[in-house]
């Protein structure tokens, strides 16, 4: 039996945040970031740490790590990646990456080293999302700019259909 993903598979996930910073701006003492009308947000780039984090939490080996959870000693990306600058293939340079690390087949990753065998290497990685209107925008603990509980409702809907198959 494959476990290859023959379909496109679409999901929604609700956020909500009470009292807490769910996304801080490092350049901005670590403040919650607002847009200009004061709405939180939790950028895409947000939502990949978390998620690599639960994939180092879980075990798996992740390229694109933080440095406040490094967990292998390398204090680069360029560092993470040194075992494999002799591979001239860009075929196998590819697979050894997407085999590696659990975070490059999921998302994707762009490798461009300077002297490595291979200049460039592009993996396109499965997951893909979109945040709404660009952001997610939170006040007050709720979604705004959109019917949240409609959205709650369609995602639900989306779910049982799914399982139902």
């Amino acid at each position: 039996m494959s476990t290859a993903l023959e379909n496109k598979i679409d999901f929604e996930v609700l956020i909500s945040v009470t009292n807490a910073n769910p996304n801080g701006d490092p350049l901005g003492g670590n403040r919650p970031r607002t847009d200009y009308d004061g709405f939180g947000e939790i950028s895409d780039v947000c939502i990949k740490r978390k998620i690599r984090n639960r994939m180092q939490d879980m075990g798996y080996a992740v390229f694109v790590q933080s440095d406040d959870r490094c967990n292998d000693g390398k204090t680069s990306l360029k560092d993470r990646a040194k075992d494999m600058e002799k591979i001239k293939d860009a075929n196998e340079f590819y697979k050894i990456a997407c085999k590696t690390w659990l975070d490059v087949r999921t998302f994707g990753q762009v490798f461009a080293f300077k002297d490595f065998g291979c200049s460039s290497v592009g993996v396109r990685g499965p997951v893909d999302y979109t945040v709404v209107n660009g952001k997610i925008t939170v006040r007050e603990g709720r979604l705004a700019c959109i019917d949240e509980e409609k959205l709650a409702r369609d995602a639900q809907k989306k779910c049982t259909e799914y399982l139902e198959k």
